[in-house]
């Protein structure tokens, strides 16, 4: 993958995923597979960084039977 591709996987088309699977030595479907882990790995990271996790956490010391953290 291009530098760019890595950044911006949203453009991989066809032909170039094509592209990659033959320089990975992989199929097509497994490069489908990486993208579409990654993309929700992505927006997983997001809600964790969001202000409601941030929220969340911030209650979570006062929540009955949950060790303090020191």
């Amino acid at each position: 993958m291009t530098p760019k591709e890595r950044q911006r996987p949203e453009i991989l088309n066809q032909s170039r995923k094509m592209r990659i699977a033959k320089g990975s030595g992989t199929s097509i479907q497994e490069v489908n597979r990486l993208v579409k882990q990654f993309d929700q790995t992505r927006k997983m990271m997001k809600m964790m960084t969001g202000s409601k996790m941030k929220a969340m956490m911030g209650k979570m010391p006062q929540m009955p039977g949950m060790p303090k953290l020191k």
